[in-house]
């Protein structure tokens, strides 16, 4: 009876379309297990006693036959079956199944040659064990593209393979009855020792996805190979489930306290053990994939301030290339206006970057004592020339006395920037814009009211990232941006509705101590 068949090749497709061929033939999907190497399928004899083995030509540079002894030893099996898939050899003419007649019944093998057709297979697989499932009768048929002659010679990633379980338990019987209950779903390794199951995950060639650690064991008990794996990096994030007969409260709070997921009592139940892996197999994967994303993200966060570092540098190359131009016009005025508004422009590209780092909360503040009436009369000059088109006029109080702040410029300059950019677009044409500076307590109060009322849909998420009243022109940053610039200069924002005909917004800054 065919009950555990070891297919061995190093090509996924192979073992695949192996396996396809003989589930076609009524072998049942937990008596197939597929192995990519040598190391791999010796591990794996340990725990299971082998029916037939499929293996290809390319895996070991010794014998095939004496690999298919040292399984047959591993596994306790009397007969071991082999059929050889002959990648790099040649069929003689007209055959391309031979069997080697040097082999003893016990050990018979069959070479088979490519192309490895469905049909092939099933013959030669049928010579070898005269098995009824691989009887021709029941086989009748073939499917004309059932070859795979292309997926020898294709060599593919296991990403798509079934998640790796270590079962580490002394005692063979309780191997082969984990091993029994999730072959089917997963791909199983055995180790009957603990310093035999460190040394298999520090190769960290398996990609173990779970360990299940039996607690009682000599020399290294389940408790001292767990913490062993928790100290390794290599090991520390692999979840482990205790498999033990101790019920107690306090060996399960230790085996937790020693970085265990889970704890099974013996004797298993087989439901409760494929419901328990399977759960901590899931929760494993989407914490890995948890972390690819927070990786990416943070790659995503560093190469967007270097776009920015580099963008910036490219913008202040012509802006200095203006700002030394300024110094040849005759008109002096002129000159400074331009210089000024040229100066205003670099600090306002230091400010995409700065606000980057309020958003991230690595922002340094270095607070200045700061003519507020200098700031807000640069914000409005350089909204003239829309106010111009709109026939706007500003109505200015409080600005026949200074006001200082104790605040950063160039944060404040961008601040009042967007308000009042945002004023001039939402007020209709021929209206007035009121601005009033006023001390209050300790602070400098900047007020701004425009005609025109923010709608009602965009209040309640004005200050929010990408909120805009101005959909065809407005990014949703500005509003946003003053706020964080605000904040961050311990000062405080907000707007007001009067009569549903005006937005009013106030900013209060910290007041400077007198001289």
């Amino acid at each position: 009876m065919l009950d555990h068949i070891l297919i061995v090749d190093e090509s996924r497709l192979v073992r695949e379309a192996l396996a396809k061929i003989l589930l076609s033939c009524g072998v049942k999907k937990s008596a197939i297990a597929c192995i990519e190497n040598v190391e791999d399928a010796l591990e794996y004899a340990q725990f299971s006693s082998l029916n037939l083995l499929i293996c290809s030509d390319t895996l070991t540079e010794t014998s095939i036959c004496s690999f298919r002894d040292e399984l047959a030893t591993l596994s306790n099996s009397k007969q071991l079956p082999l059929l050889i898939l002959a990648h790099q050899q040649e069929a003689p003419e007209g055959n391309n199944v031979l069997t080697d007649s040097n082999d003893t019944p016990e050990k018979i093998s069959t070479l088979l040659y490519p192309p490895f057709k469905k049909s092939s297979v099933i013959n030669a697989l049928f010579k070898l064990t005269q098995a009824d499932v691989f009887a021709p009768s029941i086989n009748p048929s073939e499917p004309s593209n059932a070859s795979v002659k292309a997926a020898a010679s294709s060599k593919t990633n296991l990403s798509t393979e079934k998640a790796t379980i270590l079962v580490v338990d002394d005692e063979s019987s309780n191997i082969d009855v984990a091993a029994g209950n999730l072959r089917e779903s997963y791909r199983v390794m055995a180790a009957k020792s603990g310093e035999h199951a460190l040394k298999i995950v520090a190769s960290n060639k398996h990609n173990i996805a779970l360990i299940l650690l039996d607690i009682m064991m000599p020399n290294m008990d389940g408790y001292q190979v767990c913490k062993k794996l928790k100290e390794s990096p290599v090991s520390a994030n692999i979840p482990v489930i205790f498999l033990s007969a101790k019920a107690l409260v306090d060996d399960i709070k230790y085996g937790f306290d020693l970085g265990a997921v889970d704890y099974i009592t013996k004797p298993l139940n087989g439901d409760l053990l494929r419901a328990r892996v399977a759960t901590h197999i899931r929760l494993q994967q989407q914490k890995l994939a948890l972390s690819a994303q927070v990786a990416t993200l943070e790659e995503n966060a560093k190469l967007r301030e270097d776009i920015e570092k580099i963008t910036h540098h490219d913008l202040k190359a012509p802006l200095s290339n203006i700002l030394f131009e300024t110094y040849r016009l005759a008109d002096q005025d002129a000159a400074k206006s331009i210089n000024r508004a040229v100066n205003n422009a670099i600090g306002m590209i230091n400010n995409s970057l700065n606000l980057y780092k309020i958003e991230q909360g690595i922002y340094t503040l270095m607070p200045q004592k700061t003519n507020l009436n200098i700031l807000v009369n640069d914000a409005i000059n350089a909204s003239v020339k829309d106010c111009q088109d709109k026939q706007l006029t500003f109505e200015l109080s409080g600005f026949d006395h200074e006001h200082y702040i104790l605040a950063e410029p160039l944060l404040c300059l961008s601040i009042f920037n967007n308000l009042i950019k945002n004023a001039v677009e939402a007020s209709p044409t021929e209206q007035k814009i009121a601005i009033t500076l006023a001390y209050e307590g300790e602070q400098v109060s900047f007020r701004l009211t425009n005609q025109g009322a923010i709608p009602e849909s965009m209040r309640a998420s004005l200050f929010e990232k990408y909120s805009s009243s101005n959909h065809r022109s407005g990014t949703g940053l500005g509003t946003y941006s003053a706020k964080l610039m605000t904040q961050v200069q311990q000062g405080e924002i907000s707007f007001n509705i009067i009569d549903e005909q005006q937005t009013e917004f106030t900013v209060k800054l910290p007041a400077a101590n007198a001289d």
